[in-house]
């Protein structure tokens, strides 16, 4: 009996302490930035529900950078209990390729590192609607493959 109530007492202590996350990193909306990230092909339901009923809404996949760490903008929401909604941060960001010749070229440089850490150049954006699968997109200036850094040669001894 002791014992299940120095457990107890130690979940309800452990539980009320303030987690230890990290800040996002805020990015800005109005130059380009580079982020590090693995590239991913995220899979979900377009209209007409998003996902509510999904024998009738449409399968969408979508280019994406998953992060090690959450990045966010500046950002007012229209009612304070709407803020996690419409200006919390994401640790997966959707990347928009340009439409054009060059945008093109970047999307063949992208396929094969799919599943790869690349490293991706745009400019960061916040969704303006909730039609937006995840809350912070980036369009796309630029993306290439992290290397692993070179481990040294062996002593030879």
């Amino acid at each position: 009996m002791i014992r299940f109530l120095w457990i107890a007492i130690t979940l309800c202590v452990a539980d009320s302490l303030p987690s230890v996350r990290p800040a996002p990193i805020v990015e800005p909306m109005d130059r380009a930035v580079a982020l590090a990230g693995t590239l991913i092909v995220e899979h979900a339901y377009g209209p007409p529900g998003y996902g509510e009923d999904k024998r009738k809404d449409v399968p969408v996949s979508y280019w994406a950078l998953k992060l090690s760490f959450e990045v966010t903008t500046a950002c007012t929401a229209q009612l304070p209990e709407l803020w996690s909604i419409q200006c919390g941060p994401a640790h997966t960001l959707r990347l928009y390729f340009p439409t054009n010749s060059e945008g093109k070229g970047l999307l063949e440089r992208a396929r094969p590192l799919q599943g790869h850490r690349v490293l991706v150049t745009g400019i960061v954006q916040r969704r303006s609607a909730m039609a937006d699968y995840t809350p912070i997109y980036m369009n796309v200036a630029d993306i290439s493959e992290v290397k692993d850094r070179e481990q040294p040669a062996p002593a030879k001894q």
